[in-house]
């Protein structure tokens, strides 16, 4: 008679706290939110750069190295550029988060729903063929 391992037990309440994901969930769609007012607060920055710097005859087409002087020099464009750059890094980690969390529970839930396999056979080989039957 084959015996079977033990089903696992399903966990009657998931491993991760839903006020856990719902937290995670906020602080991605603030993240988000963040990263698009930031990006604006970039892109009007580096629009009102652009023009000072274009009536001054520096342009990236005209005077690259002199433009990339004046950008690297300019403190406004690196603050908020930081700024656009952390959104997204924090963006970046809560949707990782909430992604792995995802999956896990994917997984949880599809090993729950597994089922001992029907009855296995011996199969011939080595041992079988010296027992007497």
């Amino acid at each position: 008679m084959p015996v079977y391992p033990a089903p696992r037990p399903v966990p009657a309440e998931p491993p991760v706290p839903g006020r856990y994901v719902l937290y995670l969930r906020d602080r991605l769609l603030e993240a988000e939110a963040s990263l698009t007012a930031m990006s604006e607060k970039y892109e009007r920055t580096k629009a009102r750069f652009d023009s000072y710097y274009a009536r001054q005859g520096i342009t990236p087409e005209a005077d690259i190295v002199n433009y990339i002087n004046a950008k690297g020099m300019n403190p406004e464009l690196k603050f908020w550029y930081a700024k656009v750059e952390h959104f997204q890094r924090e963006l970046t980690a809560y949707g990782a988060a909430l992604t792995g969390l995802e999956a896990a529970g994917r997984m949880l839930a599809a090993e729950g729903r597994r089922r001992p396999t029907e009855s296995r056979r011996p199969r011939p080989g080595r041992r079988d063929l010296n027992r007497a039957s």
